[in-house]
């Protein structure tokens, strides 16, 4: 193993984690602000994990695409971080889901 593919493969695995601690960060967030008084603020990590998220599968499935694999629907796994990160797009879909409104247990 080369040094460039070992650091490729350390920036590689520190997306995937920033994406997985920073959506869970976030959802922790959301639930906090979402029993908070009305003027309170979100106070997550907005966008950067679903963004570092999203680039980190847009690479993986380049990977897998060049490996000879296989991939179906590839921009919906390049989207769906987007979607499960809180901070993100995923605030509307957790808005849509979520039962009552805000500020109730």
């Amino acid at each position: 193993m080369t040094g460039g593919t070992l650091l490729g493969l350390t920036l590689f695995s520190m997306g995937w984690l920033f994406f997985l601690a920073g959506a869970a960060v976030n959802f922790a967030a959301w639930r906090r602000w979402r029993k908070a008084p009305a003027g309170a603020r979100f106070g997550g990590l907005p966008l950067l994990p679903g963004v570092i998220g999203s680039v980190t599968v847009f690479f993986s499935v380049g990977t897998l695409l060049a490996a000879g694999w296989r991939v179906p629907w590839p921009w919906l796994w390049i989207l769906l971080p987007l979607v499960l990160d809180a901070g993100c797009l995923g605030r509307f879909v957790l808005a849509a889901l979520g039962p009552g409104g805000r500020g109730r247990g």
